[in-house]
Order: structure tokens, then sequence, then C-alpha cells
């Protein structure tokens, strides 16, 4: 489509300049809405959010939270973005955990990532307690933190609202969740963050109440999901849990959703399952729009290529779906569709403000305010990752001639073949996820051969001669180094990490 002027917003420098700002222009706006633990919903304006934050803040200054790494791990909650902010806008770095990752996993990320403090829910109350050298939190004592935290403030303590920002120093800590190696702690300033909220709003607006789908500690879900939706100046549903998210919908009645495209063909298989329970092909556009609350417009979807197929499914439902792509070392967005402006199939255009070439070898490289520090005592990882000044993404990509950017497949999951040929594990992937008995396609390389490893669709009631006669009609339009030559069933799901990736470090193994 034909691209059209950049939208238009006032610039951040850093997220305390966010919140302020917000606060000061529309005070009495809706900042978040959430339901709480005993069922009400619950609205935060901008004025008692910038309150919350400044009473926190001071609260964990006082308390001598000062300059340091503090650990935070819990659900998504309305006081896990506030801890966020009292943390990363007093001068110490937030470190946000993935909440489903292994107890030892999250304990040696805590080491590695010398925390001093942990802030956390309930659900963690015996993993929190039983980290003896360092200082607990819980985000049970909120309403406390609140309290004390103003009664500072009246006796004239500004610790933390005088505290000067620095723009270029560390805020946030962030481990990659890692799909083929151990996670890397990606540095990323407020001036990262900022930058990367300001590129991404002049791509798409946002015109009404906006939910993320995806965990907080992941760099699309705040990042976007949060901040993003803040600088818009329009309610962020805070969804606390995937298994709420049904009655959240019917609550938030959002106009737009953040989510991965793991969810988004979740949606698509379920409704195609109500349809056929119904006797009929497809679910009419109402039914759908009912489901998501009845003023769904956009999904913006991350973390990976989309098969168009979804993309024109949902297009007929009345909804759009802007695929976008990002990664946790650029804040995280790069490109993303736009409103008017999209191409399915792409990752849509390059934000303004980020640069990004293709190298020689088919890989990503991009540069700009959004492109962090480095990674945490890793100096040599670093250095390659940034080698001639460019971030190397590690994923495959090209741009077309009317500047869409397309993904094709990840570096590290290139198969090199005996004959010498790279093939992308995606590309064939993607084709046989377009069968609907497939539900899940991992293609690998084993013995000099490529392998697949199938997870069947559980109501498609398939056996192993099926997929072998798809990997034939696959074969048939494939040159003989990209053929299949041994399908693998199995019986359970594949190994994802907290964005929906499948792990393939764990293929075979589990």
């Amino acid at each position: 489509m034909k691209p059209y002027p950049y939208y238009k917003l006032d610039s951040i420098t850093d997220l305390k300049m966010l919140v302020a700002k917000r606060a000061e222009e529309t005070p009495e706006k809706t900042a978040f809405i959430y339901t709480d633990d005993d069922g009400s919903v619950r609205t935060v304006t901008y004025k008692a959010f910038l309150a919350d934050i400044n009473a926190a803040g001071t609260y964990l200054a006082a308390a001598g939270i000062k300059d340091t790494n503090v650990a935070l791990l819990g659900e998504n909650s309305y006081e896990w973005v506030v801890a966020f902010f009292a943390v990363a806008d007093g001068g110490n770095t937030a470190v946000p955990m993935d909440s489903r990752q292994p107890a030892d996993n999250i304990r040696d990320l805590i080491g590695y990532g010398d925390c001093t403090a942990i802030i956390y829910s309930d659900k963690f109350r015996a993993f929190a307690e039983s980290l003896t050298e360092i200082r607990t939190f819980p985000l049970s004592s909120f309403a406390e933190w609140i309290s004390a935290g103003n009664e500072e403030i009246k006796k004239g303590n500004t610790e933390f609202t005088d505290y000067p920002v620095d723009p270029e120093k560390m805020a946030v800590l962030v481990f990659t969740s890692g799909t083929t190696g151990k996670p890397k702690g990606v540095m990323l300033s407020q001036k990262n963050l900022a930058e990367d909220v300001n590129y991404a709003v002049k791509n798409f607006v946002l015109e009404g109440t906006a939910m993320t789908l995806l965990p907080l500690h992941h760099m699309f879900g705040l990042g976007m999901g949060i901040f993003g939706v803040l600088n818009y100046e329009y309610p962020a549903y805070i969804c606390r849990s995937i298994r709420s998210i049904a009655k959240d919908f019917q609550i938030g009645k959002p106009q737009t959703i953040f989510a991965v495209p793991m969810i988004v063909e979740s949606f698509y298989k379920q409704f195609m399952m109500m349809a056929k329970r119904a006797g009929a092909p497809a679910l009419p556009p109402e039914a759908v729009q009912q489901f998501f609350g009845g003023k769904l417009k956009n999904i913006i979807c991350g973390g990976a290529p989309l098969d168009p197929m979804y993309v024109e499914a949902f297009r007929k439902w009345g909804i759009t779906v802007l695929n976008g792509y990002g990664i946790t070392e650029c804040s995280p967005v790069v490109a993303v569709n736009r409103n008017e402006d999209y191409c399915d199939g792409s990752v849509g255009r390059v934000i303004p403000g980020c640069e990004v070439k293709i190298a020689e070898d088919g890989e990503i490289l991009a540069r700009g305010g959004n492109v962090m520090l480095g990674y945490y005592h890793n100096e040599e990882a670093t250095k390659e990752a940034m080698a001639g000044g460019w971030f190397h993404t590690g994923d495959l990509g090209k741009i077309s001639e009317d500047g869409y950017l397309f993904i094709t497949g990840r570096i590290k999951n290139l198969i090199i073949t005996h004959s010498g040929e790279n093939v992308s594990p995606e590309e064939i992937e993607e084709k046989l996820l377009q069968d609907p008995a497939v539900s899940e396609a991992v293609v690998y390389g084993e013995d000099n051969v490529l392998a697949a490893a199938i997870y069947p669709e559980p109501s498609a009631h398939t056996e192993l001669p099926y997929f072998q006669a798809l990997a034939d009609r696959l074969n048939a339009k494939e040159p003989a180094y990209r053929q299949i030559k041994k399908i693998v069933l199995k019986t359970e799901p594949f190994v994802r990490n907290s964005t929906g990736k499948i792990v393939r470090s764990l293929i075979g193994k589990a």
C-alpha cells in the first residue's frame, strides 16, 4: 500500500517524563483498568498513577534501595507496574523475571544480575523468603508502601520525586528467553525505551483501550502494552492471567490488543472449532467480535512472522492484524505494519529513527537510539553483536522494493546440508503448518537429511501415514536438499519460551 505521513505525538526523553507529562496534561483521564483480587473492576487515573509511583519510590528510597539492581517477580498487575517505575525512576535497575521459569533458573539469574533486592507477588512468597542474602519486598504490602511513602513525602522527603533520571544509565536488565542457548542480560537505558516509544507510536495510531496479552517481564508486553499506550493517553487494560482472558475482553472491550503469533493462531483455531461444532464453515464476524468484547479493530502481533492465512481470516471478521518485528536488544520494536499501510506476510516498515540493512549473508542489522547498551557482564558477546556499529539481530530477512521488511528465518536455525546448501527451517515449517492437521512443526537436520517433528492437531485424529503423505506432496515441489526425509510425531506440544517461540535446543529431549 502507499506510504503516508507518520503520526505526530510529543516525544519523551525518559519514563519519568512520560508519566509526569500525562499526569500534568490529562490528570483525570484513565490510565489503567484491571480486575482486583476480589473481582471488582478498578480504574486508575494518570494523576493517581503518578502519586502511587512517587509514594512507592519514596518508600523504597527510604528503605535504602538506592543505585542497585532489583528483581521483579510476579504475575501481571497494577502493583507490578508501579513497582517497576518506582525502581527504574529512582536510579536503580529493574530486573523483570519470567515467573514461569523453574525456581533454580530464577535463582541463578537473580545472582547473575547482581540483584540485592526482590519485589514479589504472593505466589512466590516461599521462593523469595528462601533468598536469605537479598532483601525482600512483597507486593501484598503495596498499600503499606503507599501509606509509608506518603508519610515520608509529607515530612519533606523529596529524594525520589526530585531524583534526576540519567537517560543514558542502565534502567532495565532483561534476560532473553533463549531458544538455542544460555540467556543473556540485555542492558537497556531509559533513553533506549523512550526512543523506541517515540519511534513506534509514529507508525501506528491508537484510539481506544488497549490490552496486552503478554507477560510484563517481556519487553513487547511492557514497552508497547504499557509505555506505548500511556503515551497515546488511552487506558491500558492489565490482563492478569491468560486464564481470565475471556472475562477480561468483556470488561475491557479493547480496541487494540498486543499479542504474539501463537496467541493469534490459537484464537483462529478456537474460532474454527466453534464453527465446526455449529456446522458452519466459519464464525460470522459478529460472533468473533462478541468474543473480544465488541470493539476490537486491531491486533498488533510481534515476536515472529505470521502466516498471511491468519491475517486474511481476521480481516474477514473485521479485525486488522498488523504484524511487527522486535527484539529485546532494540527495546524492542524495529518494524510494524501501519493502520493504513500494510503488506501481508511482512512485518511492515522500519520505524522512523531506527535504521535497518540486510547484510551479505541475509542477516538483519539495526542501529538507532533504541539499540541496547550491551550485554551484562559479557563484553565478548557485546562486541560480536555490535560489530561494525550495527546490532546483528541473528534474524534473516529481506526488504522489498517498496520498503517492507520480511523475516525469513534465524541464522542459528540454519541447516547446512552435507552438500553445503543452506536451508531455513522456518520456510518449510510454514508450509507444514498450513495443513489443518498440523498443530506445531519443527524442521531440523539429522544424519545429513531433513527431519520434521510434528505435533498433530488433537481433534484431527491423524496418524503417521497422513503426515508422510503430506511430506511427499511438499517434497514434490522442492529441490532434493530441501526435501523432508523423516517424520517424527510428538505426543505433547513443544516446550516454548515466554514469547511463545519453540525452544529448539530441546527438540528430541522433551
